[in-house]
């Protein structure tokens, strides 16, 4: 079980969600996860302010609530000994030094509770060197439904292993979960292309074939979705109410400058489900 480091927006989610989750997730970690509470709030970055008496109490009341709420999320989770410790950042630029000092060889967690991203946190996921998962409210069924996406066509802008990697990272972890794990593909044919649609999806299916078989994976269960990649995905979670899509984080130019792919940024934007993103 890789070292993991937890970002929690301060005051914000169900705690028992959010309890539940990390108990799935971690419930095989050895080392203790160091806990991020995001309690960046600016009023409290207004060092002016605190010349009014009561401005200045007021800030000293919610570091005092934040530090509460935190403390009482994480006592059931550190009964059996201490698996989880704190600490607090109240600006903006603390975040980024933070993640700056998580290990190389961990993971992040990301509780997110807005549909898009703030910029903050889409930083931090595109200059993370380990696997992401990015949790919102939505419920895990019991047991849970994953979903890999790969798309072997992108071999050029993309290192030559990810996708063998992405699906070796969900299957492990769907055994872990006891989850039901599918993988899909999407097929996109330009309008100005139509003609040849049946030849393009029946070339996607031999390469899907074609992968499946050099890695062992006939028995894996696959779809083959038709549209953009981004809609594709969404619409395949939402209608088969997935509960975490795992794919590649990155794509890889020329320039070799690390960047978030355009499929992974747009489910980023507007997420169906739970991600977990893999470098």
């Amino acid at each position: 079980m890789l070292p993991t480091t937890i970002i929690l927006r301060a005051l914000k989610g169900d705690p028992a969600l959010i309890q539940a989750k990390l108990r799935v997730l971690l419930a095989e970690a050895s080392t203790p996860s160091r806990v991020i509470i995001d309690a960046e709030s600016p009023p409290l970055q207004r060092f002016y302010l605190f010349e009014d008496d009561a401005l200045s109490a007021a800030a000293k009341a919610y570091r005092i609530d934040v530090e509460m709420w935190a403390e009482t999320l994480f006592a059931p989770l550190n009964a059996k000994g201490e698996r989880f410790s704190l600490e607090y950042i109240w600006n903006k630029s603390s975040l980024v030094e933070r993640l700056a000092q998580a290990p190389e060889a961990g993971q992040l967690i990301l509780f997110c509770l807005e549909a898009s991203l703030p910029s903050r946190y889409r930083r931090a996921i595109e200059q993370s060197q380990s696997p992401v998962l990015v949790l919102g409210e939505n419920r895990w069924h019991h047991p849970p439904n994953l979903v890999v996406g790969i798309d072997p066509f992108h071999k050029s802008d993309r290192p030559a292993d990810i996708d063998a990697k992405v699906v070796r990272t969900a299957m492990t972890l769907s055994k872990r979960l006891k989850g039901q794990l599918t993988l899909v593909h999407s097929c996109y044919t330009p309008s100005f292309m139509i003609k040849y649609r049946a030849m393009i999806q029946s070339t996607h299916q031999r390469v899907i074939h074609d992968f499946l078989a050099k890695h062992h994976l006939q028995r894996l269960n696959w779809h083959l979705l038709l549209g953009e990649p981004a809609d594709t995905l969404s619409d395949y979670c939402r209608t088969h109410q997935s509960d975490l899509l795992v794919m590649g984080l990155v794509a890889r130019g020329l320039i070799k400058k690390r960047i978030t792919g355009s499929t992974t940024d747009q489910l980023m934007s507007e997420r169906a489900c739970d991600l977990y993103l893999i470098p």
